[in-house]
């Protein structure tokens, strides 16, 4: 019988910085107060689930999620530096729309799906690819020859890196996955090869007035 493992992937909360259209990446700004309700709101909803682990990235924005999803429980989250999301370089705390006006040729390749562009002083996206995989690999690593719930709270460039990474899909794919903040997706990994996608996206704990 092969063993299998079921990554429960959950982006961080809203910050204000997403509010306002700013780029994140490594800067570690709190959840809003809208960030703390959606991060109660998927507490609610994943409570029936057994974790048999829990990770995070050691950001605030991703910790701060994963608390109330964790409270009560006997695990405890492991806060993780290769969790954190891509680095966009000088570029972040600009928003987008500045971005546009000040480097237009430059923001459209970040959005054209050519993974060796990197933000000034940034990551490319073959750099992030390379880092969530790591990441997945090495935490696959503890759980080898188990099946169990794997719960990994993270940002949205990395954990889409993590499930095309998984997913055997080429690392242009990734953006074309959305996540919403705590968004919830569930991957199927099966020792020895082959994974599925049991949930992707999924922000039903957030109710009908949701604005994704």
């Amino acid at each position: 019988m092969r063993h299998m493992l079921r990554w429960f992937l959950v982006r961080h909360g809203e910050t204000e910085w997403n509010r306002v259209g700013r780029a994140q990446g490594q800067a570690d700004p709190p959840l809003n107060q809208k960030g703390l309700e959606q991060a109660e709101a998927v507490s609610v909803r994943l409570a029936p689930v057994v974790f048999e682990a829990a990770y995070s990235s050691d950001l605030r924005r991703a910790a701060d999620t994963a608390l109330p999803v964790m409270r009560g429980r006997d695990t405890p989250i492991v806060h993780r530096r290769d969790l954190r999301e891509k680095s966009f370089g000088e570029w972040e705390g600009i928003t987008y729309e500045e971005l546009q006006l000040r480097y237009p040729a430059m923001l459209a390749e970040l959005f054209d799906e050519r993974p060796a562009f990197a933000p000034p002083g940034g990551e490319s996206d073959l750099e992030l690819f390379d880092r969530a995989a790591g990441a997945a690999a090495r935490i696959a690593g503890l759980h080898a020859g188990t099946d169990g719930n794997i719960l990994v709270v993270s940002h949205g460039g990395t954990l889409r890196a993590m499930m095309v990474s998984m997913l055997g899909l080429p690392v242009e794919s990734m953006w074309r996955l959305r996540l919403s903040n705590t968004g919830l997706s569930v991957i199927t990994v099966f020792e020895g090869g082959g994974a599925t996608i049991d949930l992707l996206n999924d922000t039903g704990h957030l109710g009908p007035g949701f604005d994704a």
